[in-house]
């Protein structure tokens, strides 16, 4: 009689499969897994420079006069808290300084934390509890500044400003200031509102000339920064509206006129 082959029996063999199976798609499930973000919540008694490390979700920016805007978009967001965090981080508190000329104020909203307040003064920045106001950080600071008060003039705003009616609008003629009429401001607004933003401007050749019409808006101040005021430049050919800020940063913004305004 032949000799009867040994082998493993069918339960055994089956089970064989079933391990191995389970092997081979727990070893595919961990190399070919979906990331799943981490949600940290930061303890309120932690140190002001690891709350920047938290996840932005918007910025409130307040400019005197021309009121408070939202940034949202997730690239801008991350610039400004790396900003945030390199000023905290190399930044050191000094001798307190003057009244800031110019005072920015906002807060920062988070996922997984409190708002944070934030002030973006001349040449010092706090956030938090946290204040810096060295050297060292001075021209970041101004950089930060530049870029929030860019944010903030846009048609929109720069429009509610002129028709808001604690503020002034003047007619600049020879030196000489004349207050607009309610119809003349009407019109002027009307057309700032409708104006566009223009980012490249260097094809314009005739911003050297004198302007075919000035005029200046007095915003309205409290008693913790000085005046603010804002200029614009009328060139009819060019279309062209320049807003330049009175102040240490002098900051501008080019919109072409709309002619159907």
């Amino acid at each position: 009689m032949p000799e009867e082959k040994k082998g493993l029996s069918w339960f055994r063999l089956i089970l064989l499969q079933v391990v191995v199976g389970c092997i081979l798609i727990a070893v595919c499930a961990y190399t070919f897994r979906i990331p799943v973000d981490e949600v940290r919540i930061v303890p309120p008694q932690q140190d002001d420079r690891d709350k920047v490390a938290g996840v932005p979700m918007r910025v409130n920016i307040t400019y005197p006069g021309l009121g408070t805007i939202s940034i949202d978009d997730p690239k801008e967001l991350l610039k400004l808290s790396n900003t945030f965090s390199g000023l905290l981080s190399v930044g050191k508190q000094q001798n307190p300084a003057k009244s800031p000329r110019l005072l920015l104020t906002g807060s920062m909203a988070y996922l997984d934390q409190e708002d944070i307040p934030f002030q973006v003064e001349t040449n010092a920045f706090r956030f938090g509890d946290e204040s810096v106001n060295s050297l060292n950080v001075s021209a970041e600071i101004r950089k930060l500044q530049s870029t929030l008060i860019d944010k903030t003039l846009t048609s929109d705003t720069i429009g509610a400003a002129m028709d808001d009616t604690r503020n002034d609008v003047f007619s600049l003629q020879q030196g000489e200031l004349t207050l607009l009429t309610s119809g003349e401001r009407g019109a002027l607004t009307a057309k700032m509102r409708s104006a566009i933003r223009v980012i490249d401007f260097s094809h314009f050749d005739y911003l050297a000339e004198q302007p075919d019409a000035h005029y200046v808006v007095r915003l309205t101040d409290d008693s913790k920064s000085k005046q603010h005021w804002l200029h614009l430049d009328r060139y009819n050919n060019a279309y062209i509206v320049v807003f330049d800020l009175l102040d240490e940063t002098n900051q501008r913004a080019y919109f072409k006129l709309n002619d159907a305004s």
